[in-house]
C-alpha cells in the first residue's frame, strides 16, 4: 500500500514538472512577441512618414516657375530661313550664339516704344533686340528656341518694355494703389494715369480685364511703376 501511494505521488509529482516545462517556452514566445511588436510599429511609422513627406513636396509650383518666359537680349542677325541669330548678353539661359525661330503666328515684334508691330525685315542686322524665349530649347550648338516676343528700337537711354503673364491684381489697402503680381512673382505698381489699352483693337480694356492668366507689356521704370500697359486678346 505504501509502494502505491509512493508510485501516485511520484506520478503526480510528474505530471506537475511536465506542465510547468510546456508552459516555459509559450512564456517565452510570449516575451518575444511583445520584445517584436514595438519594432514593427516603428516600421510602420516610419513607412507613413516617408509617404507623407513625399506627397507635399510642392511640385506644381516649381514645375510652373519653370515654364516662364525667359528675357535675353543683344545684336542679331537675320538668317535666311527669317530666324534670328542674337548674341545673349544677358546672362540668362546660355551665353553667347543662339538661335530664334520667329513665327507669323505665334511671334509678336513690336516697337519698344509704341507697342506696335514691326515687320522682321524692317530689322537690320547689328540691332539690338530684348527677346522672351519659352523655356524649350535644343541641345545643339548653337542652341535653338522659340521667340514669343521681340523688342525692338529700344531707345539707347531707355528701359525696354516687359512681356508679363498675370498672376494676380489687387488694391493696396493702406495706399489704395493697384498691385499687379506677374507669373514670376514680379509686383508692379499702377500709376493713377496709368494707360491701359489693348493690342490692335479699339475695344475698352480696364482694370478689371487685368485677371489672372492674361498676358500683357508693361512699361516700368526701375521701382517697377508702371504708366503704361498694353493687354493682348484672351
Amino acid at each position: 500500500m505504501r509502494k502505491y501511494q509512493l508510485y501516485v505521488a511520484g506520478m503526480c509529482a510528474a505530471i506537475i514538472l511536465g506542465a510547468g516545462g510546456c508552459a516555459a517556452p509559450s512564456k517565452g514566445e510570449q516575451g518575444v512577441q511583445t520584445q517584436e511588436s514595438p519594432a514593427k510599429a516603428s516600421q510602420e511609422e516610419d513607412a507613413v512618414v516617408e509617404k507623407v513627406t513625399g506627397d507635399i513636396e510642392p511640385m506644381d509650383e516649381s514645375e510652373s516657375a519653370a515654364l516662364e518666359s525667359l528675357c535675353v537680349y543683344g545684336p542679331v542677325t537675320i538668317l535666311e530661313d527669317g530666324s534670328f541669330s542674337i548674341d545673349n548678353q544677358s546672362g540668362v539661359s546660355m551665353s553667347g550664339e543662339m538661335i530664334l525661330t520667329v513665327s507669323t503666328e505665334t511671334t509678336y515684334i513690336l516697337d519698344a516704344v509704341s507697342g506696335l508691330p514691326v515687320k522682321a525685315e524692317d530689322i537690320r542686322d547689328g540691332d539690338a533686340v530684348y527677346a522672351y524665349i519659352g523655356p524649350a530649347m535644343t541641345t545643339s550648338l548653337p542652341p535653338v528656341t522659340n521667340a514669343e516676343v521681340i523688342f525692338t528700337n529700344v531707345p539707347p537711354q531707355g528701359r525696354a518694355p516687359e512681356y508679363v503673364t498675370i498672376k494676380s491684381m489687387i488694391t493696396n489697402a493702406d495706399t489704395s494703389q493697384y498691385i499687379l503680381t506677374a507669373a514670376d512673382g514680379t509686383e508692379y505698381t499702377l500709376t493713377e494715369d496709368c494707360n491701359i489699352f489693348p493690342y490692335l483693337t479699339r475695344n475698352i480694356v480696364t482694370l478689371d480685364d487685368l485677371t489672372a492668366g492674361r498676358k500683357c507689356v508693361v512699361w516700368a521704370d526701375e521701382d517697377g511703376r508702371v504708366n503704361k500697359l498694353m493687354l493682348f486678346a484672351q
